[in-house]
């Protein structure tokens, strides 16, 4: 019986690797920019170091900076930690905001990363209707006040952000990135191949422009 159950397992393993291949593959190439010619996170550090800015002022500096640093929205990159999505420019809340929380830590600031299952957020046009989705974002402290700061958005400030969490806001721990990408996962995967057979882009929620929110 243990023979068996093993046997199965294996087989699960090769035909999700095998499913999850083509996923890989097609996934877009980087787009790349350079804010400031910063390319990853230690060049981001200097950069804000050499701001001469302190306090929420710096904060909000380098919560621009890796706002313009990513060109595009991606969870097709899962299997990217937030240095190497800070590189390509590319990801989502849990890379970018993540990379954000890594540069702030650097800078001094006391940061704890955040996540709530649902959160909605407002639209940024008049007309255009508000959107859920979960989220993780950064809790900064500084001076005996705590703010709440994401990079989502250019007109984000500590403190000021479009978004309300409509569930618990929990700590991110070690195995929150695992948990939140194996529930993209297959998704991911059914759109991708979905996308691949029938010749149609796939959905805005996978891929699409940074700050293209239309």
């Amino acid at each position: 019986m243990k023979s068996k159950g093993a046997c199965w397992l294996a087989g699960l393993v090769v035909a999700s690797a095998l499913g999850f291949a083509p996923v890989v593959a097609r996934a877009p190439k980087p787009a790349m920019n350079l804010p400031r010619d910063v390319r990853d996170l230690h060049e981001a550090l200097a950069d804000c170091l050499e701001s001469r800015l302190d306090g929420w002022e710096l904060v909000d500096y380098t919560t621009r900076l890796v706002n313009d640093k990513f060109t595009r929205y991606s969870i097709w990159h899962l299997w990217e930690n937030s240095g190497q999505a800070f590189k390509n420019s590319r990801g989502f809340s849990e890379q970018y905001n993540l990379a954000l929380a890594r540069i702030l830590s650097g800078l001094g600031f006391n940061v704890q990363a955040v996540h709530a299952g649902h959160v909605r957020f407002d639209p940024e046009r008049p007309g255009t209707s508000t959107w859920r989705n979960g989220h993780t974002w950064v809790r900064v402290s500084y001076q005996g006040d705590t703010r709440d700061v994401c990079a989502s958005r250019a007109g984000h400030r500590a403190g000021r952000v479009s978004f309300t969490a409509l569930s618990d806001v929990r700590p991110v721990r070690i195995w929150t990135g695992a948990v939140i990408r194996l529930g993209f996962a297959g998704p991911l995967c059914f759109e991708v191949w979905k996308s691949w057979l029938s010749g149609h882009p796939v959905p805005r929620w996978v891929f699409r422009g940074f700050h293209d929110r239309g």
